[in-house]
């Protein structure tokens, strides 16, 4: 292993893996460099016992014709990454204000080729009468047909401010602002990007909703990292970044556990905090770039349990509870920082042993759980309590089959992915929150202030849901850094 390289990259999750992949293919000299002890970051496989699973759910799509089946493609790993996509996605619950609770399924390849079905389904879920439906289609109309500008208008309004512009029953309100924006977003739609949602909204409109990766979605930032050795550059695990070195404004390569590395060019996918306030150090940067930064908004946190099941007893992948009572707002969320936690709040369960392979014959692995503070220091055992008492109110028949449990919350986050530098951050979901004002055109840049120092993962260049948009800014941050070593003739 040399010590010089054309491109360092700085993490090896969906994001970072992905840019390292296309530059090496592009002929660079790369290094990517992780302090775990394999790829994939937050979307990281594991096994235990012939289970294989992520350490919590991860949002995977459009299920078809996405920049994630673009990347396979142009890097040739169809066969070594192969989508699984099921014929029903969720079984989704709602309780109404009178106390009803109403059931739908909502199709996965099968609810692509018959969408007219599906919405109808939803809408009977959701309660909608034949005076509603005028109100409720103009709402969906303009959500599928506004184009890319219109919804760029929209990147300073909340999305309860743009919904706040029809009149919605109920039960289509509480689906929108849980399922589709907490659960997507992981953000409360007083604070959620109109223009955000829109997108996820019409990219999952055309491409369907989720998908898995057979083997594990960590199989994707496993093969990326396969892919840069195949092309002449080198992966460094168990490896910890300590420090970006930055001499008179221009990147020089990495200080790491294992010794100093040497680069022109540094991408890093451990977070604009981590990478900014830590890892280069605020004193390399104007005060004004440290302070806007600062200013930057993460999401919120997912808490919850891993479940080891004697037997399979989840018919479908996903399974989803709301109420008119768990629609969430800044304030809840300001209230459960201080402790407080609400009766009755959105709950997530899925599992990922429908997909072939995924659990030993006769097993089922599932996670559960529901948003929390992104704070790492977020005490969780009233939370977890708070959780079992719900699973058990809702999915009773799930319970006896439990074996062993194994909690996560934010800490783990932390530990596993992206360095607490601020006071309440580090555990969040994805990344920077996808909140107004803070998406769209106001995403950060993939390049930073500081001569070949840029960005790839969630928190810059990118839009969408969670492991997609990842992959989104990795493509662009290397298209970006190609351009510019072509450009000043680096390369």
């Amino acid at each position: 292993m040399t010590d010089r390289y054309d491109v360092i990259v700085v993490g090896a999750g969906p994001g970072g893996a992905t840019s390292a992949a296309l530059l090496a293919k592009a002929g660079l000299k790369v290094l990517l460099v992780d302090k775990n002890s394999q790829p994939g970051g937050k979307t990281m496989t594991v096994s235990k016992n012939g289970f294989r699973y992520e350490y919590w759910p991860i949002c995977a799509g459009p299920a078809r014709d996405g920049l994630f089946q673009k990347l396979i493609k142009q890097l040739e790993l169809e066969e070594e990454v192969q989508v699984w996509l099921p014929d029903y996605l969720a079984s989704a619950y709602y309780k109404d204000a009178s106390g009803e609770m109403r059931n739908v399924i909502l199709p996965g390849q099968k609810g692509l080729d018959d969408p007219v079905t599906l919405l109808n389904s939803i809408l009977a879920w959701a309660g909608v009468t034949e005076k509603d439906m005028p109100e409720v289609m103009r709402c969906m109309g303009d959500m599928l047909a506004l184009g890319p500008r219109d919804v760029a208008d929209l990147d300073e309004v909340t999305l309860q401010e743009w919904l706040g512009r029809y009149k919605l029953p109920m039960g289509v309100y509480t689906f929108l602002a849980t399922i589709r924006c907490e659960g997507t977003m992981e953000v409360p739609v007083d604070a959620g990007s109109a223009s955000e949602f829109i997108r996820i909204a019409q990219a999952t409109a055309l491409g369907g909703g989720g998908f898995y990766i057979k083997g594990g979605l960590g199989r994707l930032s496993e093969a990326l990292a396969r892919s840069v050795e195949d092309h002449g550059g080198e992966v460094l695990l168990r490896t910890k970044v300590e420090r970006i070195d930055v001499q008179d404004g221009q990147v020089t390569g990495v200080f790491t556990s294992k010794g100093v590395f040497r680069a022109p060019i540094v991408i890093s996918s451990a977070g604009i905090h981590p990478t900014v306030l830590k890892l280069v150090g605020p004193e390399h940067f104007d005060t004004s770039y440290v302070n806007y930064v600062k200013d930057l908004v993460p999401d919120w946190g997912f808490f919850g349990a891993r479940y080891f099941l004697d037997k399979p007893v989840l018919e479908y992948p996903v399974y989803l509870y709301c109420s008119d009572k768990t629609i969430l707002t800044l304030d809840d969320l300001k209230k459960e920082e201080s402790g407080w936690f609400p009766d009755d709040f959105y709950v997530y369960m899925g599992t990922n042993s429908l997909c072939p392979g995924m659990a030993p014959k006769g097993k089922q692995f599932a996670w559960i759980g529901g948003t929390c503070p992104s704070d790492p220091k977020t005490k969780m055992k009233p939370l977890w309590d708070a959780l079992e008492k719900k699973v058990a109110e809702l999915w009773p028949w799930v319970v006896p089959h439990i074996v062993e449990r194994e909690y996560f919350g934010p800490a783990q986050v932390a530990a596993l992915v992206r360095d607490q530098v601020m006071p309440g951050q580090g555990g969040e979901c994805f990344g920077l929150a996808q909140i107004a004002g803070q998406c769209g055109k106001h995403k950060p840049s993939l390049k930073s202030p500081i001569r070949g120092l840029y960005y790839a993962g969630f928190d810059a260049g990118c839009q969408g849901l969670g492991m997609h948009a990842a992959v989104e800014s990795g493509m662009k941050a290397a298209e970006t850094v190609q351009r510019y070593m072509a450009s000043h003739r680096m390369w």
